[in-house]
């Protein structure tokens, strides 16, 4: 039997519309897996109601909701079919008085009656048209998640109960670990840049493997020289990645411009990162972005353009592994395509990416909510020529020591900073 789950959007009919319309299910917790069948979810008042079902396809790092940070973990999905809005508080019946917490929460796996029960009750609602709440129904904000469907407020009483009735509805802790600093950011055994570009996709897994090209070395791609070249600021990214999905007809590839940064223990006041943040990694980012922007003029942005993609071409041509996955994406997109094409024919899908669809890459050890924020207006504001404006991208990695571990087997762990 497959794996059956809920995935509850809270009261956000906007996000409750986003997965259905964007075919993208997102979860802020690891756990799902493609696959697994999911019933979407929406809560109008105090009552959940299921209104579609689908399967998860294969991982995805799209994530078209407001809330987009808080999702750890998306899929595209497929098979997906509509019911009219039925109440699900019929899983009592198989789940007892703590139901939300069994069936709903964190979504959790289903066990094999009570995915029967909920299936039968959807055939029953079966609909050709999907089925969305109006405004009126329900409060439109993102301030929720599948955890919301449980109220907060539980009684000391209550607690031994739910533990019994439900016992993964607390945290089991596998292990303590303490935040320790990076040394800095290039350093071969504690560089941040050196232990995340080995362990890349195992950090990042939005993106998939076989549909991602990571070209690490450092120094290849120059982009051009600002007039007024600003002391401290290369215009030369640590990385780039390139992700394929041949569902985005309008530009299967996406180019991600990764910068690694660290305060590590050179930076600790925060003057100093105030400074650094702003002298230098805010002036970095700009230059990657200006570089394909349309205020850089058009020759010098064809010659940078040029340039990369005859790097990325070569690189990929001397890794046997990355010449093949380029194969693979080219054949998906023409099945026809002779061999002696798919250079040129992948070159000109690159060229279009990055007129099209490129995201500065922000990897870094320390940066506030509102600094990401303010970096992403900044990034925002340069547009390609495609009219799309440059995306930004940010990602926070620690480094954690162990302390102690109690049980490998579990899932959860606490860490100390």
């Amino acid at each position: 039997m497959k794996h059956v789950r809920t995935l509850h959007c809270g009261t956000s009919i906007e996000n409750y519309k986003c997965c259905i319309d964007n075919q993208v299910a997102g979860f802020t917790h690891r756990g799902p897996e493609s696959g697994d069948i999911i019933y979407l979810l929406i809560k109008i008042g105090k009552t959940s109601y299921c209104g579609a079902k689908f399967i998860l396809d294969t991982i995805t790092d799209e994530k078209p909701w407001n809330d987009a940070d808080k999702y750890v973990l998306c899929f595209k999905i497929k098979e997906i079919k509509f019911a009219k809005l039925f109440d699900v508080s019929f899983l009592k019946e198989d789940g007892g008085e703590y139901w939300p917490l069994k069936y709903l929460q964190a979504s959790k796996l289903f066990d094999e009656k009570a995915s029967v029960h909920l299936e039968k009750e959807f055939q029953k609602n079966l609909s050709q048209v999907k089925t969305i709440p109006s405004e009126n129904e329900s409060n439109k904000t993102t301030e929720t998640s599948e955890d919301d469907t449980e109220e907060n407020k539980i009684s000391e009483a209550e607690i031994e109960k739910i533990e019994k009735q439900v016992p993964d509805a607390k945290l089991k802790i596998m292990g303590t670990f303490q935040t320790v600093q990076f040394l800095n950011e290039t350093n071969p055994f504690r560089g941040l840049e050196q232990l995340v570009t080995a362990n890349f996709f195992n950090l990042f897994t939005q993106y998939d493997r076989n549909n991602s090209l990571l070209i690490s070395q450092n120094r290849i791609f120059k982009t051009h020289q600002m007039k007024e070249q600003i002391s401290g600021v290369s215009g030369i990214p640590d990385a780039i990645l390139i992700t394929f999905d041949k569902t985005r007809s309008s530009c299967p590839i996406k180019i991600f411009i990764i910068e690694y940064e660290c305060y590590g223990e050179g930076k600790v006041r925060s003057s100093e990162k105030s400074k650094y943040l702003n002298s230098h990694i805010i002036p970095q980012l700009m230059q990657f972005a200006s570089t394909f922007s349309v205020i850089t003029d058009q020759q010098t942005r064809d010659n940078t353009l040029n340039d990369w993609i005859g790097k990325i071409s070569q690189e990929i041509c001397d890794t046997d592994s990355d010449a093949d996955k380029v194969d693979k994406w080219m054949h998906e997109l023409d099945p026809k395509i002779q061999t002696r094409q798919i250079i040129s024919f992948f070159e000109r899908k690159l060229k279009a990416a990055f007129k099209k669809n490129v995201h500065v890459f922000l990897i870094i050890d320390e940066l506030s909510a509102e600094q990401k924020e303010t970096i992403g207006n900044i990034i925002s504001s340069f547009i390609l020529p495609s009219e799309n404006p440059i995306k930004f991208d940010c990602s926070i990695v620690k480094l954690i020591q162990k302390i102690s571990v109690l049980n490998s087997e579990l899932e959860y762990a606490l860490t100390v900073q």
